[in-house]
């Protein structure tokens, strides 16, 4: 049940690895690993921080805990020993610059949000011609998508009274118009029963968007740099998905799901300035919002209550009209009871 691991670079260690231990001791080597190589940058060895990476994923599995520890205790030793100010490269803590390879331009960029613009190696594409409606309804579905979709679902949403024959052969004819649309057959990929598009070769606002502000609803609000990429992430959304695009069963939850992602951050953001007592700022943001989405009631309150704390009264009821108008003219209902003891309470303080 025991067996040696092995290895003679960086440090030759022999060291008995039990398997019940390992997955425990396998993370607290990985932890390990990537301080190792965190600190190997500070120190501006980056050769030496490539080499520790992989290395570590080229070894074979049984000898990766064993070989991992020697390099956190050689990193560690070598540290140790460096006379104060003594080191290899920058000081810690001093941001060592690393050479950058710039990519080449992604040749297909596309707007979603707000409305659907699509540009081919710089050229804006004109949506008007009727024989392009059904490769642009695939692109549409496919970044909706995160540019993967079954071939069957996509002929469903897409033929859904027909057939099947009938449905994969337009979803064949559709994908090739799509890769002749988009100037590039590897923009387009089937595979696996799966039709993909290309993450590399497209620049698409709707998949930025998505995957900053998931990963912003979930980090530290106190963060330095949390208000300046909120604010960054928040210039994407342009307006809701497909806006002024005629609009398709499969098109309502998608939007719906990026509303809702939308309207969370701009909680955050405004609960983060109103914290700190930027009223302004949040009026700012709140503004926006309703100019986006005149339907939002919540965002009318956190308006209202913005402005008359700084002592803009008579804009907090002109705010209070405007939602009651939006709400009755397009749903055909009043405010909510909580909005109007808002107003209410806000009229009795005027």
């Amino acid at each position: 049940m025991y067996r040696f691991a092995l290895r003679s670079n960086p440090a030759p260690v022999t060291r008995l690895v039990h398997p019940a231990r390992r997955p425990d001791r396998g993370r607290a080597v990985c932890t390990g690993l990537a301080q190792a190589a965190l600190e190997l940058l500070q120190d501006g060895d980056l050769s030496a921080a490539c080499e520790l990476l992989c290395d570590h994923v080229a070894a074979p599995q049984g000898m990766r805990l064993a070989w991992g520890a020697a390099w956190m205790r050689r990193v560690q030793s070598e540290r140790l020993r460096r006379p104060p100010g003594k080191g290899r490269g920058t000081p810690i803590g001093t941001k060592v610059p690393i050479a950058v390879v710039l990519a080449p331009p992604t040749p297909i960029r596309i707007s979603a949000l707000g409305g659907f613009d699509l540009t081919i190696d710089g050229v804006t594409f004109a949506s008007g011609a009727k024989p392009q409606r059904r490769p642009l309804d695939l692109l549409k579905v496919l970044l909706v998508s995160n540019g993967t979709v079954g071939a069957a679902e996509l002929a469903d949403k897409l033929w859904p009274d027909s057939d099947g024959d009938t449905a994969r052969n337009s979803l064949q004819v559709a994908v090739h118009r799509l890769r002749r649309l988009l100037g590039r057959d590897q923009a387009v990929v089937v595979q696996d029963r799966k039709v993909c598009l290309a993450h590399e070769l497209c620049a698409v606002d709707l998949w930025t968007f998505e995957r900053d502000a998931q990963h912003l609803m979930y980090a530290f609000p106190e963060a330095a740099s949390f208000t300046e990429k909120t604010v960054e992430c928040l210039r994407l959304y342009r307006g809701h998905l497909f806006a002024h695009e005629a609009d398709q069963a499969w098109m309502l939850a998608p939007r719906e799901r990026l509303r809702r992602l939308w309207l969370g951050l701009v909680r955050r953001l405004g609960d983060r300035y109103e914290k700190r007592g930027e009223c302004d700022r949040a009026c700012e943001l709140y503004q926006r919002a309703v100019d986006l989405d005149p339907l939002a009631e919540e965002v009318y309150r956190r308006l209202m209550r913005c402005q008359q704390r700084a002592g803009e009264s008579v804009e907090a009821m002109h705010t209070y009209r405007r939602c009651r108008e939006q709400l009755v003219t397009v749903l055909g209902v009043g405010p909510s009871a909580e909005t109007e003891r808002l107003y209410n309470t806000l009229r009795s303080v005027a």
